[in-house]
């Protein structure tokens, strides 16, 4: 069952994948392509009075998200409004090209009919005002206003049949203030435009999607601020935006704004970043979104390259292992046609082969290597590697003999003497734990004794004379001596010597004098070799 679900994802995937491109251009069309609004009228959506004629409302619709074309001018009534959209090429061109349409029309009509200047005049002159004058010739100049707007519309719907035509009603200029002329003046725009503002939705009414904008209840009460002051009356760039608000809400009514598709990305990171033996874990970052797949691939991989089910690796969660240096593609998959998705690539390359344990040997070698009457130095070679401790024992030893701190005699350097033939055990060790060590004997066997000076030859001893004396004569007359008794050193002879034993100890005596003679030449031979 998963194996098949797999297989419907990934063929999903490649139906998708034959129209993506396609898709992408067309969207990429639309993005580039802002809707047309064409802004008709008199001098207020031309921006007059503003410091920044940029800052006109039409420009501020939508957010200025709009490519504008303003057929607007100053002072221009419906009837020259008319005779604009009827003749004028490049306006019926813009018109038909239209996404949306403004008007600002009526005003003019009006203020010329009033006769505002005059009126204010007049009031500052402390005059009455001829307010049944006033009224007829203002109700004559909003009809004939009135029937050039639904000319207006419904030429303009013969030009463009579906965009939305925004007409916005007449506002009163003028505050609501105790001074003159502005208090009077305000009383008869009131009075005016309570029965013009009237016949504007009537007229829209006939004709399709036109829709009346209520400039005149967003500006009432607020002209201190919206409107510059009198004669100005034209909208401050805060009347402007007043204006624009009017069409934004409208728009946006008819229009609602189509929530941008989300943005699908990915984030991968590795742990740990600093060189490893591995395995490495890769993690998966999907920027908030939940995804319906997760898989991966080693290698630098598109899109395509996930229809492969057998090199594709598929996750549960959000990370893998990978125990290769090398590049590794992810691939998350957020919608159930695979529209939705996100493709990313990242390198690993911190993965370090495994470190050999190293070998620790010793090689011991004295000096000198000859005979010698000592001391002899015993070298120690660690092949490169530095020890923590080198030290060594009379004897050939094992590690654990060296446990007797009390027989063991610790090195500062590499090399120590002895003066006794025997062996000898050396052990260093590379690592606090004792782990790193190794251990070593040598023999030393060229120690030789000292040579003693041959001992002198002894003189021969006389030959006693076994002849007896002759007699003496006896002196008869001397009074006889008693003999004392000396006592001498050695074995004395007996009496009863004969001359078998005389040869003995001659005998002996040669034995003694060829030993003697042959240790001499055994060493004058040792000295000899030895220099």
């Amino acid at each position: 069952m998963l194996k098949f679900k797999h297989v419907s994802l990934l063929f999903a995937l490649l139906l998708v994948f034959n129209f993506f491109a396609s898709n992408f251009v067309f969207a990429e069309e639309i993005k580039e392509t802002e809707p047309t609004l064409v802004a008709l009228g008199d001098s207020i959506p031309f921006g007059t009075s503003l410091p920044d004629r940029s800052q006109a409302f039409p420009n501020l619709i939508l957010d200025g998200e709009t490519t504008v074309i303003n057929k607007s001018a100053p002072g221009q009534t419906s009837a020259q409004l008319l005779t604009q959209i009827t003749t004028d090429p490049e306006t019926g061109q813009a018109l038909q090209n239209a996404d949306v349409i403004t008007i600002n029309t009526g005003n003019n009509d009006l203020l010329q009919a009033a006769k505002i200047a005059e009126i204010a005049a007049v009031i500052q002159a402390g005059k009455e005002i001829d307010y049944e004058t006033l009224q007829k010739e203002v109700a004559a100049a909003a009809l004939k206003a009135g029937e050039n707007l639904a000319i207006i519309l419904h030429t303009i719907r013969e030009i463009n049949s579906d965009a939305p035509i925004l007409l916005y009603n007449i506002y009163n200029p003028f505050p609501s203030l105790e001074a003159e002329p502005l208090k009077t003046l305000h009383q008869v725009g009131e009075m005016i435009l309570e029965d013009v503002n009237k016949g504007f939705p009537l007229v829209a009414s006939s004709y399709s999607n036109t829709f009346v904008l209520d400039a005149y209840s967003a500006f009432d009460g607020n002209q201190v601020e919206l409107v510059y002051g009198f004669p100005d009356v034209h909208p401050t760039n805060i009347g402007h935006q007043s204006l624009a608000m009017l069409a934004n809400s409208l728009l946006l009514e008819m229009y609602p704004p189509v929530e941008p598709e989300p943005e699908y990305e990915l984030d991968l990171t590795i742990t740990p970043n600093v060189e490893t033996e591995g395995p490495v874990t890769v993690h998966v970052n999907t920027k908030g979104h939940t995804p319906l797949k997760i898989m991966w691939m080693a290698g630098e991989k598109t899109e395509l390259d996930f229809i492969s089910l057998e090199d594709v690796n598929f996750l549960q969660g959000n990370s893998f292992e990978v125990n290769e240096n090398g590049k590794y593609t992810v691939l998350a998959v957020f919608s159930e046609d695979g529209m939705d998705r996100a493709i990313q690539t990242i390198e690993v390359s911190n993965i370090v082969p495994p470190m050999e344990n190293p070998t620790y040997e010793l090689d011991l070698s004295i000096s000198p290597s000859e005979d010698t009457e000592g001391p002899v130095t015993i070298s120690i070679d660690t092949k490169d590697q530095t020890p923590i401790s080198l030290m060594w024992m009379k004897g050939e030893k094992i590690d654990l003999d060296f446990l007797d701190v009390e027989n063991v005699n610790f090195l500062q350097g590499t090399s120590f003497e002895v003066t006794e033939n025997g062996k000898y055990t050396v052990l260093a060790v590379f690592s606090q734990d004792g782990m790193a060590r190794a251990l070593k004997t040598i023999e030393v066997t060229n120690i030789v004794s000292s040579v003693e000076p041959p001992a002198e030859e002894e003189p021969p001893t006389e030959e006693e004379d076994n002849t007896p004396p002759p007699p003496v004569k006896k002196d008869e007359t001397k009074q006889p001596v008693e003999k004392k008794q000396v006592a001498k050193s050695g074995n004395k002879l007996p009496n009863t010597a004969t001359s078998a034993y005389n040869y003995l100890v001659w005998g002996a005596g040669l034995l003694f004098l060829g030993l003697g003679y042959m240790a001499t030449v055994k060493i004058y031979k040792r000295k000899t070799r030895v220099q």
